[in-house]
């Protein structure tokens, strides 16, 4: 005997008024496209107060909705068996200290072995059904980037973390190690940063030639001071893309291994950019940026320049260590605190052991 389908209920949310019978359950159904929804609702599957109803129905705050699942999701990721770590869980989120050298999804070259992937791995072993649950993105963090991530499992957490970061009430927290010594103790960053005059490229700038700059800000206080290094909290108060790596090296304080952020804003290997002929915001000829819109996400090879070959470290000194939202279901404030991955806390080790030359 073949296992009946799955039935799901929903009851509809104010802010779904007048929407098509598709859109409000794509939204809860996210691994069903529209398209196979539709057609599950042609076939009678759907009911609403348990009266049956057709493709044209728009939904009603308070609405009881129903549908029998008679078709397996048709855009779920695919679940792959990697491992995660998770620093916290409950029926709507999953918080992860994520690895360096993981990207948030599937995009471009990169079509597996993200946390996409292993979330819904982890997921699919908590639901009835295969892909009735999907991990939703709010925020993203470089790929060579560690630390804590949040990811919904359901519409209304997603909906509401997303108001959370584009208001930006959600408070974030990161540790980096940096090249040389800070003078402050504790300090801001505030430079407008955009993107490079380059359109197949997607990095980004604080000098004046920078494609649509916007405001940004990053309070940083020093943690520990090596011979060479320091070793730094930093908050960004705006979310740009790249932005703890680009202030500091706008500053003259680089990250330790980044590929491609120097000294003073200096970008470093790779094809220059296209300057207006009177511009002088770049004073050299090493300012120059890479063509490709995942080539920031590459990890650097074994005899990298940019690696203090001394250090254990091989990508940039980055960790995400600390995030605070309101919950989204109980709206009570919550913390989340990733602990350093090995691969900085042998570094910072080594450090402290008087380890450790800048590369020139």
């Amino acid at each position: 005997m073949s296992a009946q389908p799955l039935v799901c209920e929903f009851v509809v949310e104010s802010f779904f008024a007048g929407k098509r019978i598709e859109t409000f359950l794509g939204k809860h159904l996210r691994n069903w496209s529209p398209w196979l929804l539709q057609r599950m609702v042609q076939h009678g599957c759907a009911t609403a107060n348990d009266a049956p109803i057709g493709c044209d129905h728009r939904v009603q705050p308070g609405e009881r909705i129903r549908i029998r699942l008679l078709s397996p999701p048709d855009r779920s990721p695919v679940p792959e068996d990697l491992p995660v770590e998770i620093l916290y869980e409950d029926p709507w989120l999953v918080v992860v200290n994520k690895p360096p050298g993981q990207i948030a999804h599937p995009g471009g070259d990169f079509t597996g072995r993200t946390l996409i992937n292993a979330l819904q791995r982890h997921l699919d072993q908590q639901s009835p059904l295969p892909g009735m649950i999907r991990p939703g993105i709010v925020h993203r963090i470089d790929r060579q980037t560690s630390g804590v991530m949040v990811v919904p499992k359901d519409h209304l957490s997603h909906r509401k973390l997303t108001q959370q970061f584009e208001s930006r009430v959600v408070s974030k927290k990161y540790v980096a190690i940096v090249r040389g010594r800070l003078a402050e103790d504790v300090g801001s960053i505030e430079l407008p940063i955009g993107k490079v005059p380059n359109p197949t490229c997607t990095l980004m700038c604080c000098k004046p030639i920078a494609v649509d700059p916007r405001p940004a800000r990053t309070d940083f206080r020093v943690l520990e001071r090596f011979a060479e290094y320091t070793f730094v909290e930093a908050r960004p108060l705006t979310g740009r893309h790249h932005q703890i790596r680009i202030h500091f090296a706008e500053i003259g304080h680089a990250l330790l291994a980044d590929q491609f952020y120097d000294h003073f804003g200096i970008i470093k290997d790779g094809t220059p950019i296209e300057l207006p002929a009177d511009d002088t915001a770049y004073p050299d000829s090493q300012s120059n940026v890479r063509l490709a819109t995942d080539a920031e996400d590459e990890p650097d090879s074994e005899d990298s320049p940019f690696f203090d070959p001394a250090l254990p470290l091989r990508r940039h000194a980055l960790h995400a260590s600390e995030l605070s939202i309101e919950h989204p279901i109980s709206g009570l404030p919550i913390t989340f605190e990733a602990p350093l991955t090995a691969d900085l806390a042998e570094t910072l080790q080594c450090l402290r052991d008087g380890v450790g030359v800048p590369p020139t």
